[in-house]
């Protein structure tokens, strides 16, 4: 009798033992996969891709034109219908227009304003003082070496229209006042005016934070959602595909002798993979909902 119960107990003490090893398991592979790190990691990684899915949906509610030159005048004659929606259009079915050329292009930097690093090529200003078209080449690897974008843009970087009743002295925008209204916009109150860049800053960083790389440009123009949306799906798209390069262009279009650009023409296309990663072509009013521009001064008057 003592023998049959001594088994019975091992018995019971080993079916025991397999059951708090199970248990176990089960607890620190739920610890493992629940822990601070990997919820953290992805939890980053859920929530860009989620602003860039949200950028994504909210493009394709965007006016489609089908264009293929899109020339200045073209581009002026598009309306605005009114809506944040319809702040950017897409141009020739969202292709860009590069030629094989121009697509390859690198532009090596030479130390100066204009080509100040590689991939960066600025325009100088025309003979009213306003910026002009830039044109770059994005990699990883540079985004990878921008530093921290400062608070504030330098008072001395200021393209036209930024002040009311300046001049233009042949190099720089002196005197005159500068008015900015606070307007409504995403269930805030905002700045109407930005220093606009015409390339992103988050692509090459301070050799971007000069006269010739801005426009006067609204909120919405700038940022909301404006040229942040084509600058976010290129930030993406290398991020995703550290191996490629993207070309950008980013064209202000002023109407006659204006001195506030009507809006920005951009294009960008991945180049080793000829557009299969990225590939787009807008056009960005620079508007705002309820407010009337005076794209002769930069002046405004908020409805």
């Amino acid at each position: 009798m003592a023998r049959n119960y001594s088994k019975k107990a091992r018995q019971r003490s080993f079916s025991a033992t397999v059951t708090v090893l199970i248990v176990m398991v089960a607890v620190l592979s739920f610890q493992h996969f629940t822990s601070p790190d990997n919820g953290q990691k992805g939890n980053n990684q859920a929530n860009q891709e989620k602003v860039w899915k949200q950028n994504q949906k909210a493009d394709k509610k965007r006016t489609n034109v089908q264009t293929v030159s899109s020339s200045d005048q073209e581009l002026l004659n598009i309306n605005w219908d009114g809506t944040l929606d319809g702040d950017i259009v897409h141009l020739n079915d969202n292709k860009a227009t590069f030629s094989d050329a121009e697509l390859h292009q690198t532009f090596p930097g030479n130390g100066s304003k204009l080509n100040p690093t590689d991939g960066l090529a600025l325009s100088p200003l025309d003979e009213l003082g306003r910026s002009q078209q830039g044109n770059f080449l994005a990699s990883k690897k540079a985004m990878d070496k921008v530093t921290k974008r400062p608070s504030q843009i330098g008072k001395n970087v200021r393209p036209s229209g930024w002040n009311q009743g300046d001049h233009f002295n042949g190099t720089a925008w002196v005197g005159g006042t500068h008015s900015n209204p606070r307007v409504k916009l995403g269930g805030s109150e905002q700045a109407l005016w930005n220093k606009s860049h015409i390339v992103g800053y988050q692509f090459f960083g301070m050799p971007t934070m000069v006269t010739e790389n801005m426009t006067t440009g609204t909120r919405v123009e700038n940022a909301y959602p404006g040229q942040l949306v084509p600058e976010d799906d290129i930030r993406y798209a290398l991020k995703e595909h550290p191996n490629i390069t993207i070309r950008g262009q980013v064209t202000p279009v002023y109407n006659g002798n204006e001195l506030v650009p009507r809006g920005v023409h951009y294009m960008a296309k991945s180049v080793e993979d000829n557009g299969q990663t990225l590939d787009l072509n807008y056009w960005i009013f620079n508007v705002q909902p309820g407010v009337q521009i005076d794209y002769n001064t930069g002046a405004s008057k908020i409805n």
